[in-house]
């Protein structure tokens, strides 16, 4: 199993530190040191802690609040034999002791010290810490649930018409089971209810055109997916702590 590394940083990060919504083209671990914050990825919204990292595929919005001071180390890797890990937040139990931990620490202090061929060991790391993150990350096929592929198709289907009205009982349909059923095994797989899953879609797809466009509210809005104006601001301030227009400010200095 190989892989090689697209970047790599320890970054120290301040009190009420904003990192704005951004997307990388390759897989990103974000490793929480310590501090605590919330961070959304896709639809996902997480509350980080000291020992806590993200998985993050390709091509996720994803941004983050830190509320208290914070060392934290991200890397962006890309595999080299197909592999692909879905999004996933995790404590790291063992902590200082974690390979994990190990790993990243190794590959900071390569990065600083560049020895000779310290790219090539750097991409020697970063295989080890695939392999990790695989052990953690995707449980074999025998332990996956039958239901797995249903929730995938349906979880498809929101991403790809989350700005339309949206059916919660059409969506259990198409998984085949009752709604009460449906809705206790999306948030089981997910962690979201599957009205929330939505709604972060929508609010993560606002804040993307409240940062790179200058339309009105009202317009992104309805794009988001939004019945009314009113919902939306009502929505976004309550998800958020910020109205959307207080948000695109914030956003834009």
């Amino acid at each position: 199993m190989k892989a090689e590394l697209a970047f790599f940083c320890a970054a120290k990060r301040d009190e009420q530190t904003h990192i704005l919504l951004h997307q990388h083209a390759c897989y990103e671990i974000v490793y929480y040191r310590d501090g605590k914050g919330t961070t959304l990825i896709g639809p996902g919204q997480h509350r980080f802690s000291p020992y806590t990292f993200a998985v993050i595929p390709p091509a996720t919005p994803h941004e983050e609040r830190h509320h208290a001071p914070a060392d934290v180390w991200f890397a962006g890797f890309r595999t080299t034999n197909g592999l692909t890990f879905p999004t996933g937040f995790f404590q790291d139990t063992e902590q200082e002791q974690s390979p994990i931990y190990g790993l990243l620490e190794r590959m900071q202090q390569e990065f600083h010290d560049k020895k000779p061929l310290y790219e090539e060991k750097l991409d020697l790391l970063c295989s080890e810490l695939v392999i990790e993150l695989t052990r953690v990350c995707r449980p074999s096929e025998a332990e996956e649930p039958q239901h797995t592929g249903k929730l995938q198709y349906v979880r498809n289907y929101i991403d790809e018409n989350f700005q339309q009205k949206i059916s919660l009982s059409e969506l259990a349909g198409l998984a085949g089971y009752s709604y009460d059923r449906f809705r206790h095994l999306f948030k089981e797989a997910t962690g979201l209810a599957p009205h929330q899953y939505v709604l972060n879609l929508r609010l993560c797809h606002a804040r993307r055109m409240l940062q790179t466009t200058s339309l009105p509210v009202s317009y992104i809005a309805h794009e988001s997916g939004f019945s009314t104006d009113a919902q939306f601001s009502h929505l976004f301030k309550r998800e958020t702590g910020l109205t959307p227009l207080k948000y695109r400010a914030t956003a834009t200095t």
